[in-house]
């Protein structure tokens, strides 16, 4: 489990411990799992799945960046978030 925190210009999203993240970036899918590797990448307009007790929560995101520092934080800042009503497994 790492902390994830989704902001957006008006309010903070999420912010809760997560098993994983997966959005879209300037240069592909990345998906974040505890202990990845520092990175800073756009983040472009689309899904965002987050992990939690084994099921995805989905939810629709803007165009923003996201900061992960691989040992505690991952920070995605959009200009828009919205849940969707659905999960996956």
């Amino acid at each position: 489990m790492f902390k994830l925190k989704v902001v957006t210009p008006d309010k903070t999203f999420f912010d809760k411990e997560a098993e994983m993240v997966i959005f879209k970036t300037t240069v592909g899918d990345r998906a974040v799992l505890k202990g990845h590797i520092p990175i800073v990448a756009g983040v472009k307009e689309g899904k965002l799945k987050i992990k939690i007790d084994g099921k995805f929560k989905l939810a629709s995101i803007g165009n923003g960046f996201v900061t992960v520092d691989g040992k505690t934080d991952t920070v995605l800042v959009t200009e828009k978030a919205v849940w969707n009503d659905q999960e996956e497994k």
